[in-house]
């Protein structure tokens, strides 16, 4: 199976990128890891997007990098300073485990934030100054969508 690289769409250098393929072929992995490179790069952040909040909370939202921690992306993006992804109240941090696999993390390593459609009017007046990358993952629905949503 061939996964998904965005070094061709990063080509193109656009504002704005629309990635739309077959199902589990590497697309949020992908662009998650360029995020986190960029991270390691120049300290900017992302913003991941889902249109429901339900998406992006507890197990969903704790998961969301483990395939980058896993194939120890972390680890070797980070030079061993870091070997995990930790999720908590909206933020991931990066992070290390104790003896007890408890995640140590620190404030200044958040490296996303997480937005929910549904839930944009409590985030208006909120300044995030070090995002860079916003990625709106499953934008496409077989469900409705929102209410003034386009």
């Amino acid at each position: 199976m061939k996964y998904y690289n965005t070094s061709r769409i990063d080509k193109k250098n656009a504002t704005y990128n629309v990635i739309i393929g077959e199902r589990s072929n590497g697309k949020t992995y992908a662009v998650l890891k360029k995020g986190l490179t960029e991270y390691f790069k120049n300290k900017s952040q992302m913003a991941y997007v889902r249109r429901w909040k339900e998406d992006i909370i507890g197990r969903r939202a704790s998961q969301l990098f483990s395939g980058l921690i896993e194939n120890l992306e972390v680890s070797k993006l980070s030079n061993n300073e870091f070997s995990g992804i930790h999720y908590y109240a909206g933020k991931w941090y990066l992070c290390n485990y104790d003896d007890n696999g408890k995640a140590i993390y620190s404030d200044s390593d958040i490296i996303a934030y997480s937005f929910a459609l549904s839930d944009s009017e409590h985030d208006k007046s909120t300044s995030f100054p070090n995002i860079r990358t916003i990625i709106f993952d499953e934008f496409l629905t077989n469900r409705t969508y929102l209410n003034d949503e386009f």
